[in-house]
């Protein structure tokens, strides 16, 4: 993809930054990683981001810091998911070949912070994934008890998972974003100086 990109005749651009750093920025990768051809991968993922995010640059004098700021960061996230892949083999190798099939399920952790975010929800949202996700109250119960169809309490319900699902996006980045019921912040928590204890698993709010 940064092959692929041309400069305008405006100035320095993202595209014009990636193309005559790209030397530099494989350079980079490949020292960290020991893998030409995985550094290669890491650095189309970090072009990507880059054209995805070129409209938060504010000033174009901090070109070089910002792009090597998320350079850092699409490598830190391309170890934890090297990481994951790398202790799931090797737990799957230690268990009996009966729990091999479920060794995805066994040892996916979910985000501890939904919880924690719940106030940030209008309270009829968070109090539907409060019973139904969280308290895993039956739905027709749920249904019965707020005077709604089934139907009409689905429709509600997506809506409050999707509400959670921007709040979890906004704290905790992309960890959250195809599933929340498989977290792969650090041990210590997800890094957001606001909420910062929310990911810790003893810190959960229930």
């Amino acid at each position: 993809m940064c092959n692929d990109m041309k400069g305008t005749d405006r100035g320095p651009s993202t595209e014009t930054a990636l193309i005559e750093g790209r030397k530099a920025f494989l350079g980079f990768l490949a020292k960290r990683l020991g893998n030409r051809a995985e550094a290669e991968d890491v650095l189309q993922e970090f072009c990507i981001r880059v054209l995805a995010s070129k409209d938060q640059l504010r000033d174009v004098k901090r070109m070089d810091a910002w792009l090597y700021a998320i350079l850092r960061s699409v490598l830190n996230d391309h170890y934890r998911k090297a990481a994951r892949r790398r202790h799931l083999a090797e737990a799957v190798a230690a268990e009996p070949q009966g729990w091999a099939e479920d060794a995805t399920g066994q040892l996916s952790r979910s985000c501890s912070c939904s919880a924690g975010l719940l106030p940030e929800l209008r309270p009829a949202d968070a109090d539907l994934i409060r019973r139904i996700d969280l308290n895993d109250d039956d739905r027709a119960s749920v249904a019965a008890d707020l005077g709604l169809t089934r139907g009409t309490l689905a429709v509600r319900l997506h809506r409050a998972r999707s509400a959670l699902k921007d709040s979890l996006l906004s704290h905790c980045g992309i960890c959250c974003e195809t599933d929340r019921d498989d977290c792969y912040c650090p041990p210590a928590g997800c890094g957001n100086p606001a909420v910062h204890s929310n990911c810790r698993e003893d810190a959960a709010v229930t």
